[in-house]
């Protein structure tokens, strides 16, 4: 009997999933520092959301085409980045595959239900541009700031 087959080794389907410790207190602190962001975040989503169904915000963009479109990317891609990062990086599941982040599917599904609310209300209106933009600044932002390759990364 060889010395290694004495030595303890986490199971063979754990094995793949271990981090060091470092990485425990830097996913923490990294987590700590995106919810933070969130709590600045959404107050400033829901006075936006306020103003735009009390007819408090413009309802058009002089000049600029396309501008609320991009700003529907970037805002609802912001948030996700912010949910997903205060989430820890969570998969939907906790066992399975790591797709789709729990993160920007929140923030997904809260932004489909906003789309539908806007139909109802008489000072706004629902728009299928709108939430493919919303979609598009999800996903886009949430996967180029997932982390991958480092010691934080969530399990896959």
């Amino acid at each position: 009997m060889a010395l290694e087959d004495l030595s303890w080794k986490p199971p063979a389907a754990d094995y793949q999933h271990a981090q060091p410790r470092y990485a425990v207190r830097m996913t923490t602190a990294r987590t700590s520092q995106f919810r933070l962001l969130l709590w600045i975040q959404l107050p400033l989503f829901a006075a936006a959301a306020a103003g735009a169904y009390l007819g408090l915000l413009p309802t058009s963009l002089p000049s600029v085409p396309h501008a609320d479109l991009a700003a529907h990317a970037l805002g609802f891609g912001l948030l996700a980045l912010c949910v997903d990062g205060a989430l820890g990086y969570r998969p939907i599941l906790r066992r399975g595959p790591a797709f789709p982040p729990l993160g920007p599917a929140l923030v997904l599904a809260g932004a489909g239900l906003e789309e539908l609310a806007q139909g109802l209300s008489p000072r706004r209106t629902s728009s299928l541009a709108d939430f493919a933009a919303d979609a598009a600044g999800v996903l886009v932002l949430s996967w180029l700031a997932r982390p991958s390759g480092s010691a934080d990364a969530p399990p896959t």
